[in-house]
C-alpha cells in the first residue's frame, strides 16, 4: 500500500498532465473544434486528478481525508499514516 504522500503526488502528476494537455490546444488554434476537444480532454484529466485525490488521500485507520496535511500522524485520529494495522 502506498503512503498518502505518494498517492497525493500521483494525483498532482495527473493534474499537471491535464494542464499540459490543455496547453497543447494552443497548437491547434486554426481548428476550433479540435482545440476545444483538447481543452475538454485536459480539463477532464485535471478534474479526475482532483477526484482521485479526495478518494485516495485518506488515513488508513480512520478513513478521514488528509487534505494538504502530509505529516506522519493523522490530524484526526493521531495514528501513524505510513503504517497499517495487520
Amino acid at each position: 500500500m502506498k503512503s498518502p504522500v505518494a498517492k497525493a503526488w500521483c494525483c498532482v502528476g495527473i493534474m499537471m498532465l491535464g494542464v499540459i494537455i490543455a496547453m497543447l490546444s494552443l497548437a491547434f488554434l486554426n481548428n476550433k473544434v479540435l482545440s476545444i476537444l483538447i481543452i475538454v480532454l485536459g480539463a477532464g484529466c485535471f478534474l479526475s486528478g482532483i477526484i482521485l485525490h479526495y478518494a485516495w488521500v485518506r488515513c488508513p485507520h480512520c478513513g478521514s481525508h488528509l487534505g494538504r496535511v502530509y505529516g506522519t500522524k493523522c490530524p484526526f485520529c493521531g495514528n501513524d499514516t505510513n503504517r497499517t494495522e495487520s
